[in-house]
């Protein structure tokens, strides 16, 4: 059985390049997009060289010898946008009239 990567919440679907780094399978995007360039990663059986292939729920993803299927919605709370703190905007300069 594969290992399941859920999507984050709002989300239909992940890029593999981004699946790729998440599962720590590369150290990083480049060497993500190279290895999937190189035809080097396979989804759901069948090589692919798209490096933003959109992934959704029930796609397995297989890489080195080991693979993991993209999974439903994460349950756990991403933090809202009004949770975010909020900056302080310059206040316009006045006009200079002669």
């Amino acid at each position: 059985m594969s290992e399941q990567l859920p999507l984050m919440p709002g989300c239909d679907f992940i890029e593999l390049y981004k699946v790729l780094k998440i599962q720590a399978w590369v150290g990083s995007g480049s060497d993500a997009k190279l290895v999937i360039g190189e035809g080097l990663v396979e989804v759901n059986g069948q090589v692919e060289t798209r490096k933003r292939c959109k992934l959704v729920q029930g796609d397995v993803v297989a890489f080195n010898g080991e693979q993991v299927t993209i999974g439903a919605t994460s349950t756990e709370a991403r933090p809202a946008n009004n949770d975010k703190p909020k900056v302080a905007r310059k206040k316009p300069r006045p006009s200079i009239q002669f």
